[in-house]
This record gives C-alpha cells, structure tokens and sequence, in this order.
C-alpha cells in the first residue's frame, strides 16, 4: 500500500533530476568566483544585488545566518573589495552594506553566463516544451518563496 505522500514522490524525483542540471549551470557559472569567494559569500552578494542596500541584521534575517557570521563575512568581502559599508545616516550603531561596483559587475557576470547557458538549452526545445518549463519555474519558484519572474527580470537575474 502506498502512503498519500506517493503520489509527491514522482514529481519530487523529477524535480531533484531537474535541479541537478540546474546546479551543473550554477556550478560552472560561479567556478572562475569559488577562488576567491565561498558559496556562501557569493549568496550576500545576490541578495544585495536583489535588495540593494540593507541593515546588517537584515541581511542576516535574509541569508538565514546569524548575525556575527555574518559580520565576519562582510568584513571578507568589504576587505577584498566587493561590499561597501557605511554607518546610517539614521543610527550610528547601524550598519548598512551594499554591493560595490566590483559586486555589481562579478554577480551580473555570473548571471550573464548562467541565463546564456540555460538559453542555449530551451532554445533546443519546442515552444510548448519551453512555456511548460517556465509555468512549471514559476510555480515551483513561487511555492518556495522566491522572488517572481518579473521581479527576477528587473534585478538583471
């Protein structure tokens, strides 16, 4: 006998086959970054590309880490130069961090490339294949919270 989660295994399955090729693209776009950066780091870097300038514990809430991790990273990333980090104009005890010209240019690079990527594989398929695929995206980015495909295309992602 199954159990009512059954049914979910087909389309989890899928999904995870799904996601591994996506990560092949997200791996190869951001190899040339991992010299220099971690994984994590990296995620700062798009959620301030996405937010634009935020509190430090804002960020924090965001990137789901605890706010003195997170100071530290920022303080790897100011130092090598792809954050900047002011005191607010409101608060002193405030720190806001916004993505540097050299962030802006790094996560558009990398953008740039995974969505040439993912291009040239749709363009492969028949129109219908590519409206499934999208409608399947949104649904699937929108049940997990992410941001929608407008909202994507305006941030450049």
């Amino acid at each position: 006998m199954t159990s009512p989660a059954a049914p979910l295994d087909d389309e989890a399955m899928a999904t995870l086959v799904a996601s591994r090729s996506l990560l092949g693209f997200v791996a190869r776009s951001l190899a040339p970054v991992l010299d220099t950066m971690t994984m994590p780091q990296y995620r700062v870097l798009v959620v301030l590309d996405g937010a634009g300038s935020l509190r430090m514990s804002d960020l924090a809430e965001r990137v789901g880490v605890h706010p003195s991790t997170l100071s530290r990273t920022v303080e790897k990333l100011v130092t090598a130069g792809w954050l900047d980090r002011a005191a607010s104009e409101d608060s002193r005890r405030e720190v806001h961090v916004s993505l540097s010209d050299a962030g802006v240019r790094l996560v558009g690079t990398v953008t740039a490339e995974r969505r040439a990527a993912i291009a040239t594989v749709l363009a492969g398929m028949e129109p219908a294949d590519r409206a499934a695929v999208r409608q399947g995206m949104e649904l699937f980015a929108r049940a997990a919270g992410e941001a929608s495909p407008p909202d994507l295309l305006e941030l450049g992602l």
